[in-house]
């Protein structure tokens, strides 16, 4: 007893280490290959989706209800909802960005540029990237080297992808591992971040947007629909009286 009772001891003193639970890491073998091969999987196995969301944006920035649809590879649409029915409807077909407040019986619309969409959607992202993210996937880019993945502290995994014009890096945490943060790098800088969260059946229900000068879209999911059958006549432009340029609103940040 007297050899073992000061081993008892040390174990008492330094936090019992032998039986500290472990830390949850990465699956034995996994590597950034696969996982960036089960994201893409995933990522063609979603087509579209018809949500309601609470949503705030660089053209709102309140809390508003809305019905949204997305659909691949351009279509997108969101309508803003008030206790009185649709306030605000905007969308693009992949060529024209349109806004329509039906009050006013006229339309703004303008080129669907990754400016433009910035200046709606509060973030800075291309409308490929507004489609991946609102489907719940951070934007698809090609790797230019082979992906690197390292251990995170608390768990999971990040990989490290360089494409043409930058770095994304992808946080990968949970179980199932699923991507928690997407990170995008310009010479070396943060460009741009979108958190995902509240995963529910593989979809996140939260998405938060977000970049360094302060802009930012955040959306909540109420309802999802994956892979609904959407007629492409939703993502075009309304018929209206006017036509102005969507330069003409003026967009409260």
């Amino acid at each position: 007893m007297r050899r073992i009772a000061p081993l008892l001891l040390v174990l008492a003193v330094g936090g019992c280490t032998l039986f500290r639970p472990a830390r949850p890491g990465l699956p034995a073998g996994t590597t950034a290959e696969a996982l960036l091969a089960d994201l893409d999987a995933r990522r063609s196995l979603v087509h579209s989706v018809r949500a309601r969301v609470k949503f705030r944006s660089g053209l709102a920035q309140v809390w508003a209800r809305q019905a949204v649809l997305v659909q691949r590879p351009s279509g997108v649409r969101i309508d803003v909802l008030s206790p009185f029915g649709l306030a605000l409807a905007l969308g693009t077909d992949g060529e024209t960005l349109w806004v329509y407040p039906p009050q006013d019986r006229l339309r703004y619309e303008g080129a669907a540029t990754p400016e433009n969409l910035s200046r709606f959607f509060g973030a800075p992202v291309r409308l490929d990237d507004l489609i991946d993210v609102l489907l719940g996937f951070p934007p698809h880019r090609e790797p230019t080297a082979p992906p690197r993945l390292m251990p995170l502290a608390g768990g999971g995994g990040r990989v490290v992808i360089r494409f043409e014009t930058g770095e994304q890096r992808l946080d990968f945490t949970g179980t199932p591992l699923r991507v928690q943060r997407a990170d995008e790098l310009r010479d070396g800088r943060l460009a741009l971040r979108i958190d995902f969260g509240a995963y529910e059946d593989g979809f996140p229900r939260e998405i938060d947007v977000s970049a360094p000068d302060g802009s930012a879209a955040r959306v909540r999911y109420v309802s999802v629909e994956p892979n609904v059958a959407i007629d492409e006549a939703v993502f075009r432009a309304p018929a209206a009286t006017r036509v102005l340029p969507i330069e003409a609103i003026q967009v409260r940040r």
